[in-house]
């Protein structure tokens, strides 16, 4: 093939290329336009009720190229909720329920024979329901369909509409801004289009409620107007008290010589109860009439200081308040819900530094310190003193030998102003006195429990035999040296196997379990030892607060034909650790105290 040819042959191939390019675009654009040849509008919003025709939103020229046997109207399987529509073989549409449907449009048009299918897309809005306060103004999703304030010459939507009402509790803002809600009784909202009534909004009016069901006001607080609920507020007093925004409103009393009323409020004049009533009368007529009742408190500070320890909560030392009492780190939020004043949540989002205040009068301790906090109870100021502690003991166990005592180390006190009490549960195991000694008096466990500054916690004491104690601590002393795990070597300085290491160090205090001097015996042999000498406490695993420095443990991992076919010994040193001459980690070491295949539990020293 010469040059020339090879020439003529890229170009002839570059014409093809570009011509194939043409015309894939142009078949592309072919098809682009089938997928909206028919339809003008990809689909519709309707409200429940409402129909249409699909054949309106069809484009009328191309309308005219379709064979009309042809046409075909189906709900399609890609339908969300193709209950929320009826369709009918003309193609009109009846919205029923909220939801999506796509209706298919199969076609064929004279051009071209070939069946064609197009979706229209339909979004059924269901009737809103909707809850409203007095005064409160809506917008519908009906109205961004349907404006209610497009000028009358001016049609929009589907020809001529109006909104109207089931009664006078609704009305169209004159502000443009939707519905205002001017009465107390519930209402439906419709659009009315040509001979169709629908139905668009349900509103659900909650009426005005006084804020609590029952209140109490401090002698000596100012004047107030108990605070509403479900009401738009637009005034307010000059003492900052919010007044419901209605035609008219009418306050009196029952039992003046407890409150009074004045043009400011209602005032407490003496201790008592009394009945607020309030009649309120609507912009369309509605009338409400509301009562409260009241009482007249005289709170009084009982204690200038309140010591709680962390995590514990304590009611606030007052007295003189009543069942309807309110409490609060800010003025006038007396008038929270009573129905939630008998829990510990918080009286409002504000905290102090240490501590928190609930509806009920209580104070919760969080963060150790002092401060001076300030309260209002019913409306009337206190100052207190806070000390926040926060009492513990850093173990939960505390170990001991019979005949000694020690002071039981509680730290977070504070020096002046904590109390502490301590409780023996076995005094004649271990005795405590009120100032913490406890004194060791025979072995076992005892639970000791503390109550400080309303912290209550246990300690568990454990008094062991005084030489099986001092082997206990000597074990430990052996797991902080430099140790390793021989069964060959067991008898020789710095090597142990686990019951080498419990023979060793027993016999230095007397204990020989059958051999004095040699070769120490293995698990099994000091196990059955201990069976033989009564040593036995426990034949399965106990918890550890069961247990004290000196106890002896015994496992079975495998059926070895030795003594209840124990293959391994480890010392309970106290504080739910154990020491061990470990073959998996060569060496002695001192960790958590495990339950798992327990044969046998002694005691060599009682």
């Amino acid at each position: 093939m010469t040059e020339k040819r090879r020439q003529n042959k890229l170009v002839y191939r570059g014409i093809f290329a570009v011509c194939l390019l043409l015309f894939s675009v142009c078949a592309f654009r072919y098809v682009a336009k089938a997928d909206i040849y028919l339809l003008g509008s990809s689909g519709e919003r309707l409200l429940a009720g409402e129909t249409l025709t699909i054949s309106d939103y069809f484009v009328p020229e191309e309308a005219q190229k379709v064979v009309p046997e042809s046409l075909q109207y189906a709900v399609s399987d890609k339908s969300e909720d193709a209950g929320c529509i009826s369709l009918s073989s003309d193609g009109t549409v009846m919205a029923l329920v909220g939801g999506s449907a796509v209706v298919e449009i199969t076609y064929q048009i004279t051009e071209d024979l070939s069946p064609r299918t197009e979706e229209f897309y339909i979004t059924v809005i269901a009737p809103e329901k909707v809850e409203a306060i007095y005064g409160e103004k809506i917008w519908l999703v009906a109205f961004d369909l349907y404006n209610p304030y497009r000028e009358p010459d001016v049609p929009e939507g589907d020809g001529n509409y109006t909104y109207s009402f089931s009664n006078d509790s609704l009305i169209l803002d004159e502000g443009k801004d939707g519905i205002l809600v001017q009465g107390f009784q519930n209402a439906e909202v419709y659009l009315e289009k040509g001979s169709a009534k629908i139905l668009v909004a349900e509103i659900t009016v909650n009426i005005p409620k006084f804020q609590c069901g029952k209140m109490a006001r401090a002698l000596g607080t100012g004047a107030f107007f108990p605070k509403l609920l479900n009401c738009s507020i637009t005034d307010y007093t000059d003492n900052g008290e919010n007044v419901i925004y209605l035609a008219e409103s009418v306050w009196s009393v029952e039992n003046e010589k407890v409150v009074t009323l004045s043009e400011s409020g209602f005032l407490a004049a003496s201790k008592g109860s009394a009945k607020i009533k309030a009649s309120f009368t609507a912009k369309n007529g509605d009338t409400l009439e509301l009562t409260l009742p009241v009482t007249v408190t005289d709170p009084k500070l009982t204690e200038e200081r309140l010591v709680l320890a962390s995590g514990v909560i304590k009611k606030i030392p007052v007295s003189g308040g009543c069942s309807a009492s309110t409490y609060s780190s800010q003025k006038d939020v007396y008038v929270q819900s009573a129905e939630n004043k008998t829990e510990d949540a918080p009286a409002d989002r504000s905290e102090y530094r240490y501590a928190q205040l609930a509806l009920n009068g209580k104070l919760k301790g969080f963060k150790e310190g002092t401060e001076k906090i300030t309260f209002y109870v019913d409306g009337k100021k206190f100052t207190l003193s806070l000390v926040i502690t926060d009492p513990q003991y850093k173990k939960n166990t505390f170990t001991m030998y019979k005949g000694l005592k020690k002071t039981l180390p509680i730290s977070g006190l504070n020096k002046k102003y904590s109390t502490i009490s301590y409780t023996s549960a076995k005094p004649d195991t271990a005795s405590i006195t009120k100032a913490g000694y406890v004194t060791a008096k025979k072995v076992g466990t005892v639970k000791i429990k503390i109550k400080a500054d309303g912290k209550s916690f246990n300690v568990w004491v454990e008094v062991a035999a005084k030489k099986a104690y001092q082997a206990a601590k000597r074990e430990i002393a052996i797991s902080k040296t430099k140790t390793k795990y021989s069964q060959i070597k067991r008898m020789m300085t710095g090597f142990y196997d686990c019951s080498s290491l419990v023979s060793r160090v027993y016999r230095k205090f007397g204990v020989y379990f059958g051999s004095k001097s040699g070769w120490s015996p293995t698990a099994a042999g000091i196990g059955q030892w201990c069976s033989s000498h009564h040593k036995v406490i426990a034949s399965k695993a106990v918890d550890y607060t069961k247990l004290v420095p000196g106890d002896l443990v015994f496992y079975s991992y495998t059926k070895n034909g030795r003594y209840k076919n124990i293959s391994h010994i480890e010392m309970y040193v106290g504080n739910g650790m154990s020491v061990s001459a470990s073959s998996s980690r060569n060496a002695v070491v001192h960790y958590g105290y495990g339950t798992s295949s327990i044969v046998m539990i002694a005691r060599p020293l009682k």
